[in-house]
């Protein structure tokens, strides 16, 4: 965890990320694969920050959700009506009722997770090789969920 060493509080931690993002942002100049580096590496941190301090859940922000293709699915979905849309991680799931627009849902990149009647989608990066069959509610527990609404989410 070299970028975010010895930081304990999160407001450091998140004034660390925005150098870091200032400083190693593609957009700016700088390298894509450091600017991964550095996004996992914070969400790692924020993770194990939340738990530590006892939350459940990560609040909605933008830092968390640094990822310009993950707001974009999520903009493109709270479109739909009747779904239930979570983070869980770096994971978006969908849930509700789907049938009636799991066309779209395909066509935006979401798959279909039989076992967890729901529909999830992650980034390349995030794909993760467990097999192990983990319900959605153990994914839950484990990596936090929020419910992302129209009312709590600026489309960006």
């Amino acid at each position: 965890m070299r970028f975010f060493e010895g930081l304990r509080e999160e407001k450091e931690i998140k004034i660390r990320y925005k150098e870091l993002a200032k400083a190693h942002h593609p957009d700016k100049g700088g390298c894509a694969d450091t600017m991964k580096e550095i996004n996992n590496q914070y969400e790692l941190v924020m993770r194990g920050f939340y738990q530590s301090a006892g939350k459940s859940t990560f609040e909605i922000d933008e830092l968390l959700i640094n990822d310009a293709l993950m707001r974009e699915k999520l903009n493109l979905i709270l479109m739909i009506e009747g779904l239930t849309i979570e983070l869980c991680g770096s994971w978006i799931w969908v849930t509700g009722d789907t049938k009636s627009c799991k066309d779209r849902l395909k066509e935006l990149g979401f798959f279909w997770a039989a076992k967890k009647i729901a529909w999830y989608w992650r980034s390349d990066e995030r794909k993760c090789r467990n097999r192990q069959g983990m319900s959605l509610e153990y994914i839950r527990e484990k990596w936090g969920s929020q419910a992302i609404t129209r009312k709590n989410w600026l489309i960006t």
